[in-house]
This record gives C-alpha cells, structure tokens and sequence, in this order.
C-alpha cells in the first residue's frame, strides 16, 4: 500500500490541452524577451529577481490589510516563496541588478580595467598576449571569467567590437555594444502598448463584440514591395489617428470638462515588418507530454 501511494505520488501530473498551449504561448513571449534583452547584458539570474520582485509586488498589491499593511502570509501563499523572502523582496532596490548577474564577459572586461596586473601605469587596459606568458589575455580569464574558456570569452568580444587585435596582441578599446548595455530605455515607447495588450488579452469580463485586436498582414514579395506598403501603411495610420483625433476629441463629451478625464480609450497602431520565424510545434509539444506521462 506504501509503496503504491509513493508510485502515485511521484507520478507526473498530466497538463490538459490548454494549460500546455498557455505553456508554449508563455514560452514564446520569453523568448522572444531573450532575444531583445541578452545582447543589452540582461542575464537569467537578474531577469529572475526582477520577476521575483514583480510578482512579489503584485501579491503584496493584492493581500493588503485595510490598515494598509502589506499581509506577508498571503503573499508567501500566492507565490510560493517563503515569509523571509517575500521581506527581502519587498525591500528590494531595483538599482541592486545592476551589481549581480554580471556575465562572464562583463567580469573580464572589469578586470581588464581595473586589476593592475592587467593595466598600465597611467591606468589604461594594457595589451595582452592571448596566451603563453604570464600576464596574458588567458590568464586574464581564468581569474575573473570562471569556468568559460578565453577562447569563447574571445570570439564574443571580436563579435561585438570591443578588442582591437595587433601582431599577436589584443587590446581592448570602446565598444559601442558594451555602452548600450542595461540600457533598456528603448522599451519606453512600446511599453503603453505591451501593457495594453496585456490587459486586453486577460480581461474576461469584456462583453463588447467589437474584437479589442485586430491584425492584417500584407505580403510582400520584394524589398521593393515592401517599402511600398510600409509607406502606405505609415501614412494611412497617421491619417486614420488625425481623423479620430479631430472628429471624437472634442466632440463626445458635452460639455467640454476641465481636467483628467474619468474614463479614456486608447488607440495603438504598430507597424511590424514580418520575417520567417520558427515557432514550436504545439501537437508535438502535447504529444511528448503524454508519452512522459505514460512512462
């Protein structure tokens, strides 16, 4: 009898078809956060205790006691963490991100400007060797890129332009790549919209029968084509937002009220120029998770 209630315990608990959509559609909008936010230095690390943070947040917004306090159980049951950790992410700046996750080639490049072995005297990075002596660009990484090897911690910095090579040496000089890094300002204009979509797509008490998204997608078989609708398209959004803006923005309420309005409608238009893009297979998906649950 023991041994049986273990055997079931431990069985794997079988998804239904839209729990493992809902897990493909999830894994699709991360990844393609990944793309965007890797090269500009986000790691897995930094990414996780910001979403820790975000979600704390959101649980501490939602267990508020009336007297405003912030119902530390509650938030540990919604999200799983302990008390201890909903404390210290409540109490989290978000500026410490900045000082953890750094990867392997952040720490070389740190070390490279600031370790005196690996400096001048007037405090410039010197040039290395990349291996073979003692102060040489692998040594350089095996004290400050862990277990990464120099000749991958190499090739990024070639690729991105941060080290100049010259007769055998490496020097390492200004990388527009490395200036742009934890720079994520550039999501401020999509971030209205981002959050828009969310919302919309996770309210369901909407009763309008109007769709609140609406897409078209417009082929194009040369770049000629292509400049052609996306000029076109441009000009048409532009003129549609003018004429909302002229006949509704002053015409719906009467009279004219001073002040922020109690209510508001939004309208986003993005104009997304499409390419081939490698989605997961969501039968192929379901059908290894029923073969793993039938192990």
């Amino acid at each position: 009898m023991t041994a049986d209630r273990s055997r079931r315990n431990n069985r794997p608990v079988s998804l239904g078809t839209s729990a493992l959509r809902g897990a493909v559609a999830l894994q699709d909008l991360l990844g393609e956060l990944a793309l965007v936010l890797l090269p500009r230095g986000m790691t897995p690390k930094r990414f996780a205790e910001l979403a820790s943070v975000a979600f704390v947040q959101a649980a501490a917004n939602m267990s508020r006691l009336q007297n405003g306090r912030v119902n530390h159980s509650r938030v540990a049951a919604q999200t799983g963490l302990s008390r201890a950790d909903v404390k210290r992410l409540l109490a989290f700046n978000v500026l410490d991100t900045a000082r953890s996750g750094l990867t392997a080639i952040e720490k070389v490049v740190h070390g490279w400007r600031t370790d005196r072995r690996f400096r001048t005297r007037i405090g410039h990075p010197k040039r290395l060797p990349i291996s073979g002596s003692e102060i040489s660009f692998a040594s350089l990484v095996r004290e400050y890129g862990g277990d990464v090897t120099h000749r991958a911690v190499l090739d990024e910095l070639r690729r991105i332009g941060a080290i100049r090579d010259a007769s055998g040496q490496i020097q390492l000089r200004p990388s527009p790549f490395l200036h742009c890094r934890f720079d994520f300002a550039f999501l401020s204009p999509v971030l209205p919209a981002l959050v828009d979509g969310l919302r919309i797509a996770s309210d369901t008490s909407a009763t309008s029968v109007a769709a609140p998204v609406r897409r078209l997608t417009i082929p194009a078989e040369t770049d000629v084509d292509l400049a052609i609708v996306r000029d076109r398209c441009a000009s048409s959004a532009q003129s549609m937002l003018d004429g909302l803006a002229h006949s509704l923005g002053k015409q719906v309420t009467v009279p004219h009220k001073r002040g922020a309005p109690a209510r508001s409608f939004t309208v986003t238009i993005l104009l997304s120029e499409g390419y081939a893009k490698r989605r997961k297979n969501v039968r192929s998906v379901m059908a290894s998770s029923r073969k793993g649950t039938q192990k």
